[in-house]
């Protein structure tokens, strides 16, 4: 059994939190110590981890208590529950789209200014991939090319693109936390760990972004590479954008 203290612990929350979660009947202690403190069984740890997972998708606390339910009776395939997932998608793919929109006119407009006042030859490069052919959308990793060229970061370099291709194709899950980013790459592969230690290191010495901090911890589901700084949103293109890219042969 867990002390609410040990389970605030595990997965990063006040124990505030936890009481919170208990007063809106998403977390119950499985009892009491003989001084009346919850206790907990580790399984809880889990169910924890599935509320923070559908809160950053954006699920509301009713929602959620749906989810559990179907979680604790086993019947995640309820119709129900499967229903609320689709319409939270196709609420969240609207609001993807418009910003899509908005990023293909912003392209369209800095390339007639390229063409009129000269031209970056680093986003030159990328335009020629996005321009020419109009309803084509840039690649990922084309764009995240002119993203660390332009800020002059070292992932730009020979040495970050070396640590960059051995950690194509990973499976990660992305989320925003206390003004950064939480990347979780889901492994447990000993190379992967040392890829993503030498991207700290990398981005630890990178004169262009001075203020951006980066913590690597590691835990059951994978590592968590957690990102903080102005130039932070770089990193969560990065790995969407190596998530996309197959892994070198």
């Amino acid at each position: 059994m867990l002390t609410i203290g040990q389970l605030a612990k595990q997965v990063g929350l006040r124990t505030s939190a936890l009481r919170y979660y208990e007063e809106q009947g998403l977390l119950q202690p499985d009892g009491r110590s003989d001084s009346g403190y919850r206790l907990y069984q580790p399984e809880a740890v889990q169910r924890l981890r599935l509320i923070q997972r559908a809160q950053r998708l954006g699920f509301a606390l009713a929602d959620i208590r749906a989810l559990l339910t179907a979680w604790d009776d086993g019947d995640l395939n309820d119709h129900a529950l499967i229903n609320l997932a689709e319409s939270r998608y196709l609420a969240l793919d609207k609001q993807v789209t418009e910003l899509l929109i908005l990023q293909h006119e912003l392209q369209l407009f800095l390339q007639d200014l390229y063409q009129r006042h000269g031209q970056s030859p680093t986003f030159a490069e990328m335009l020629v991939r996005v321009c020419a052919n109009p309803v084509g959308r840039p690649s990922a990793r084309g764009v995240l090319d002119w993203l660390t060229a332009t800020t002059g970061c070292v992932l730009s370099s020979s040495a970050g693109q070396a640590i960059l291709e051995r950690l194509q194709g990973q499976h990660v899950h992305i989320w925003q936390e206390d003004g950064g980013y939480c990347i979780l790459v889901v492994s447990a592969e000993p190379a992967v760990r040392d890829a993503l230690l030498e991207l700290a290191l990398l981005e630890a010495n990178c004169q262009a972004h001075t203020q951006t901090t980066t913590e690597l911890v590691y835990d059951d589901e994978g590592y968590l590479l957690r990102v903080a700084g102005p130039n932070a949103f770089i990193f969560a293109r990065l790995f969407l954008a190596l998530e996309s890219e197959p892994p070198p042969r």
